[in-house]
């Protein structure tokens, strides 16, 4: 019995230190809104993501990385690559990153009037 106690405990600590990562680390509670042009996507796993460029009344552009969940988990909530398209205008809601032009993203607002909000950020908590 002695003999597999190490096989018990690596087995147990091997599963608890499998936890994601929390968003608390890259991003604040600040909720922001960024309007701007799909100029990139990013559609993976871990975490897909959109780049957009903003352009404020000034003229001066500014591009905005919005992280969001896996490709995988986007896929099932019916948002395809397509849908992502480069150069629509979109509104992109969520929390500010605690890096300069991030966000985490809550929701996107489409030109055309829908909205996609992705499921809840499960582990903002942690």
């Amino acid at each position: 019995m002695k003999k597999y106690i190490p096989l018990l405990f690596f087995c147990c600590v091997t599963n608890f230190t499998t936890a994601h990562h929390s968003t608390n680390a890259n991003f604040t509670q600040e909720i922001i809104s960024v309007e701007g042009l799909i100029e990139q996507v990013r559609f993976q796993n871990p975490h897909a993501s959109v780049l957009i460029k903003n352009v404020d009344e000034a003229g001066s552009e500014t591009f905005w990385l919005i992280e969001s969940s896996s490709r995988t988990t986007l896929q099932r909530q019916g948002v395809t690559f397509e849908r992502l398209e480069v150069g629509k205008k979109i509104v992109a809601t969520g929390r500010k990153g605690r890096r300069d032009y991030t966000m985490y993203l809550q929701s996107i607002d489409f030109e055309d009037g829908t909205t996609f909000t992705p499921e809840p950020d499960v582990y903002s908590n942690r």
